[in-house]
């Protein structure tokens, strides 16, 4: 197992979920992957993607986080848009901080995660499904801990790959965002810059906690909003080895 990222010239989160311990095995490389927005990508960046076999991408971003920084695509991805919510911006006004966004994010919007989880079991045509929004660490980080949950990944494992984003989006990624926006007209206070940067263990261990809680395991509240046994069961073919 490993949480480092992969080199894709344009990105600094992108990360196979491969070699997880699970349920029967071991997650399958080359199969699934998570990462940071793909706007940047550089011609370079484009052949290292293609060379990822990816040919099936879920954009997780909203409607104007996506015509603001549309993703750059070789022609053999396809590019679905599935947005986990519908107003990235509209969190921050919130005045969260990451403990609570993080919170938020799988309690009011399970609709949307369990349905992004369905759609990742089912095989992209011929080749990997790479999930991803902004920063790659709260909504995706979020789809990513379900399905890594759902089919028996260890929950500290889980939770370690959702605390790596920190590091990775750390130095240029982070003063680049943070610069985007205060062109925004978005006050950058160090509640903003926690919400931009930060991924604690202690964040994603308090929302698992209130899932469980609720709804007794992941599994469980997976299908509470909406995913079909026979879906846990494609992912689980999917995914493990």
């Amino acid at each position: 197992m490993t949480s480092a990222p992969l080199p894709v010239d344009g990105t600094y989160n992108l990360r196979d979920l491969g070699g997880f311990r699970a349920d029967g095995g071991s997650t399958r490389p080359g199969t699934l992957f998570r990462s940071d927005t793909l706007a940047q990508l550089s011609p370079l960046g484009r052949e290292q993607f293609a060379d990822l076999g990816v040919v099936r991408v879920v954009d997780l971003r909203d409607d104007r986080e996506r015509l603001r920084s549309p993703d750059i695509l070789p022609d053999t991805a396809a590019l679905v848009a599935h947005p986990i919510f519908p107003s990235a911006e509209a969190h921050i006004g919130r005045r969260l901080d990451i403990f609570s966004l993080t919170e938020l994010i799988y309690l009011e919007h399970g609709d949307t995660l369990a349905a992004a989880v369905t759609m990742l079991a089912e095989p992209g045509a011929g080749g990997a499904t790479l999930f991803h929004c902004t920063a790659g660490k709260d909504r995706t980080g979020a789809v990513a801990a379900l399905a890594l949950l759902a089919v028996g990944v260890d929950r500290d494992d889980v939770m370690h790959d959702y605390a790596a984003s920190e590091a990775h989006l750390s130095g240029e990624w982070f003063e680049t965002h943070i610069r985007l926006l205060q062109g925004l007209d978005i006050e950058v206070t160090p509640l903003v810059e926690q919400l931009v940067g930060r991924t604690p263990i202690e964040a994603i261990d308090r929302a698992l906690a209130a899932v469980e809680r609720l709804h007794g395991s992941t599994r469980d509240y997976l299908r509470a909003n909406g995913v079909a046994d026979d879906a846990l069961e494609r992912l689980h073919a999917l995914l493990v080895e």
